[in-house]
């Protein structure tokens, strides 16, 4: 029996494929990473993918090891970096829970949808874009669905706040009654002592946080920054509490890394508001996290 086989064409599907494996992963465990880390582990998976096409003669035994053993663990590492073998056993499992779910989303659209009459008459391709799109759509919104209502008791985890070059760990409380939301991102807002904030930030950048809170409070009448300059930029977000409401200054930090004691959870590009007086009377706690942060 004569088999032809495309080699570009394998690796690429299977790499496409695979990078929307890989970035689920990333969203369903809460794993730090970039486009790199995640292209060179779906590239792994796309050549593995291309060993076992140009040898479909291979043991069945073989083929496990190498897609569903190997090449899984080696993506993980590549797009996560070093992990514990704890961490491991758990990032392979989900990754192939993920991709048994994928592929059975995969067949039951192509079976019981038009979809299957696109496929056959414009090719796979096409079809193949439309479904992974599809289910990446309905992936995200289920991970956001279970967020969303998941009950987190209060609790104080350690917390890793990064900017630019400068990082700082503190302590901060769980509070599910934080509904604070960026109105420009939509993205759940954080809340930090200034002390510790201070910690984080420049002189330059401490001096355009004070003109900023001076504009808040009407000491200055024009914007203290240019929305047009590639600078550091500020933003006000507005917040009601019982008895009180007004604006809250808040800047973006570029990772806030929870540790929950059993595995650490990134957030990249948080919005954090900067909160004058102490958050805590014995200093317990230094930082409130918002609920959709883990």
């Amino acid at each position: 029996m004569y088999l032809e086989v495309y080699p570009d064409v394998v690796f690429l599907i299977n790499f496409f494929i695979d990078l929307i494996l890989i970035y689920l992963l990333k969203k369903v465990n809460k794993k730090q990473s970039s486009v790199l880390r995640m292209s060179l582990a779906a590239a792994l998976g796309a050549i593995s993918a291309v060993i076992i096409a140009l040898y479909p003669w291979m043991n069945q035994i073989f083929k496990f090891i190498i897609m569903y053993v190997f090449a899984s663990i080696i993506m993980i590492l590549l797009a996560f970096g070093k992990l514990s073998t704890s961490d491991i056993i758990k990032q392979w499992i989900v990754l192939n829970l993920i991709t048994y779910f994928v592929g059975g989303l995969m067949n039951s659209i192509y079976y019981h949808t038009s979809l299957r009459a696109l496929s056959i008459n414009k090719g796979g391709l096409m079809y193949l874009l439309i479904t992974v799109s599809l289910i990446t759509i309905i992936t995200l919104f289920g991970i956001w669905f279970l967020r969303l209502y998941q009950v987190h008791r209060p609790l104080i985890y350690d917390v890793e706040l990064l900017l630019n070059d400068r990082k700082i760990r503190t302590k901060g409380l769980m509070d599910t009654g934080n509904c604070l939301y960026d109105p420009i991102h939509r993205s759940p807002v954080m809340v930090i002592e200034k002390n510790m904030m201070d910690n984080l930030l420049t002189d330059k950048i401490k001096e355009e946080m004070d003109k900023a809170k001076k504009y808040l409070n009407g000491e200055i009448s024009e914007m203290p920054w240019d929305y047009a300059d590639d600078g550091f930029r500020f933003n006000f977000i507005p917040y009601r509490s019982v008895g009180k409401s007004g604006m809250l200054l808040t800047i973006r930090l570029d990772k806030v890394i929870i540790y929950t004691g059993y595995e650490s959870i990134c957030n990249e590009k948080v919005t954090v508001a900067i909160c004058d007086n102490k958050l805590a009377d014995k200093s317990d706690y230094h930082v409130i996290l918002h609920k959709e942060l883990l």
